[in-house]
């Protein structure tokens, strides 16, 4: 009976924040367009106008952007470094993988929850 309790209540939580929780869709992202990431930096809690300009400098506004050198893993959108020992702290804040940090949603989720806790300093020069 627990377990079912458990279960039932762990069902009705994603309905009971639908649709403000919903993933934003990407559709309308459009690779080189910096203006059509705003909306998913203002749903992230990002300044839109400074994000806009990191996501030029780091991808040219193209959330498909990958690397791997010696120095730098991953990317995507805002140059979401997963190298070596940050990988498991990326995947504890918001989940990114290297499979996924070029999919713009995970990517700008990463950069909101790298905002939160160190400002601008991961984009600092």
């Amino acid at each position: 009976m627990k377990r079912y309790l458990a279960f039932a209540a762990l069902s009705v939580i994603p309905m009971q924040c639908a649709p403000q929780c919903a993933p934003l869709s990407t559709a309308s992202v459009q690779p080189g367009n910096c203006d059509s990431y705003a909306p998913l930096f203002s749903k992230y809690g990002l300044p839109v106008a400074t994000f806009k300009r990191i996501a030029w400098r780091e991808s040219g506004c193209n959330h498909n952007s990958f690397v791997i050198n010696s120095t730098d893993s991953g990317g995507g959108l805002l140059g979401i470094n997963l190298k070596g020992n940050l990988a498991p702290t990326w995947y504890q804040w918001c989940g990114a993988t290297l499979s996924n940090i070029t999919n713009a949603e995970v990517n700008v989720h990463c950069a909101s929850e790298a905002y939160k806790r160190l400002g601008l300093r991961p984009w600092s020069l």
